[in-house]
């Protein structure tokens, strides 16, 4: 593949991550030339997940329409699902797709559009792939034009059946130098600790799942009183649960302060830390936080523990002494959000608005409404607005006159 791509026009192109706008714009582009491909919800859902997964092409001639390379980096249970013929291209599971700080075990190249030359965005993205996964990993592929299904064979992909016996009959693989690693598909089960879920507390339920994993975190631990624990705060506030196996495992807090947000009350349960469970939960709020269209960010860390908010981007506030509350000293923090270009503006689509807080990539009950109306429903919606102005023109007004209207 190296060679292959050395050979390749001299013209030179780099590629670099593409904001989210950007992306649905090149993808129409493609799906004019190629039909259907993945919906935008689905590609923006990947986006949000890693900000790597969509590369656009820099440097190709004036009015050529856009090249790009889209692709999953998947951990290991991704992976095995991938060679089980278990893992779902047009609707991946997210949860088998790295994040941009997770190692990855095999990449997906989920689609390539580079009209006039394909050589050429595969040399642009070779460094890429390099930096993704530096000690090497299979490439998982398949061909859906007659160009890819003589081009790929030529790279050294071959068919994936003749490596991993489950894998789906159009899947091609290219191995790694090391040659292919065994992802056994009797290995797929979920170890104990790897069903991370995440989400925006939105029942009372999920509420008290956050307020029990505080109470056990900061209450019986760090033997914080109710009142300074439960501030007054919680029900002005975003929380999000976090769940191991289906168990309440860690929570976090955002409040919203003008032009930044500050976020608070990060809490793993004791058994649960050395999963990475904390580090979701504060990615997790940050994007949620981008899209919002904050780009600032503010929190208070105990002095041990600013490395950690520093893998964030927060750094300690300049000229600010440290204080103290609950018997612990703390430091403030700042950090700057990248919005990438996708947050949530005026001017979007007016259903992304009234969808379900962090979950504004998928159509919500109203959208579904609007699809599906319900003519009986609007029959009576309008006999009650017909007698409302029927009664409203029948009712004097307070000035007096019967004609007088407001």
């Amino acid at each position: 593949m190296t060679r292959l791509c050395a050979a390749g026009a001299a013209h030179s192109c780099q590629a670099r991550a593409a904001g989210l706008d950007e992306a649905l714009a090149a993808l129409g582009v493609a799906r004019g030339h190629l039909g259907h491909l993945v919906p935008d919800g689905v590609a923006a859902a990947a986006i949000r997940h890693n900000r790597q997964i969509f590369q656009l092409l820099d440097g190709k001639t004036d009015n050529a329409p856009p090249s790009f390379l889209a692709f999953l980096p998947l951990n290991d249970r991704g992976a095995r699902a991938m060679v089980s013929g278990r893992f779902d291209s047009g609707n991946p599971d997210l949860a088998l797709v790295s994040r941009e700080d997770e190692q990855v075990a095999a990449i997906y190249i989920w689609l390539i559009f580079s009209p006039g030359s394909l050589v050429t965005t595969l040399r642009a993205l070779a460094p890429l792939l390099g930096r993704i996964a530096p000690a090497g990993c299979p490439l998982f592929t398949r061909a859906v034009t007659g160009h890819t299904a003589r081009l790929f064979p030529a790279m050294g992909f071959v068919p994936a059946r003749s490596v991993y016996a489950q894998a789906p009959g159009d899947l091609l693989a290219l191995p790694a130098r090391t040659g292919f690693p065994e992802f056994r598909p009797e290995a797929l089960a979920q170890k104990p600790g790897d069903g991370i879920d995440i989400r925006v507390a939105r029942t009372m339920e999920d509420m008290m799942k956050c307020f029990t994993v505080r109470a056990a975190t900061y209450m019986s631990e760090q033997e914080c009183p109710y009142e300074e624990e439960f501030d007054g705060n919680d029900f002005c506030a975003t929380h999000f649960l976090g769940e191991i196996d289906g168990e309440p495992a860690g929570c976090i807090r955002i409040r919203y302060f003008g032009d930044f947000v500050k976020i608070e009350r990060l809490a793993v349960r004791q058994e649960y830390r050395t999963s990475r469970l904390a580090f979701r939960l504060v990615r997790e709020a940050l994007g949620f936080c981008r899209q919002k269209g904050f780009r600032r960010a503010y929190g208070h860390s105990r002095h041990d523990l600013t490395r950690f908010w520093g893998l964030f981007g927060f750094r300690p506030i300049a000229g600010r002494a440290s204080f103290r509350f609950s018997e612990v000293e703390y430091v403030e923090l700042e950090a700057v959000l990248d919005t990438g270009g996708d947050s949530i503006a005026i001017g979007a689509d007016p259903y992304v608005m009234i969808r379900p807080e962090g979950a504004w990539d998928r159509p919500g009950p109203l959208d579904l409404s609007s699809r599906q109306p319900d003519a009986r429903r609007q029959q009576r919606v309008d006999a009650r607005m017909r007698k409302l102005r029927a009664a409203a023109k029948s009712t004097p007004s307070r000035a007096g006159g019967r004609d007088a209207r407001a």
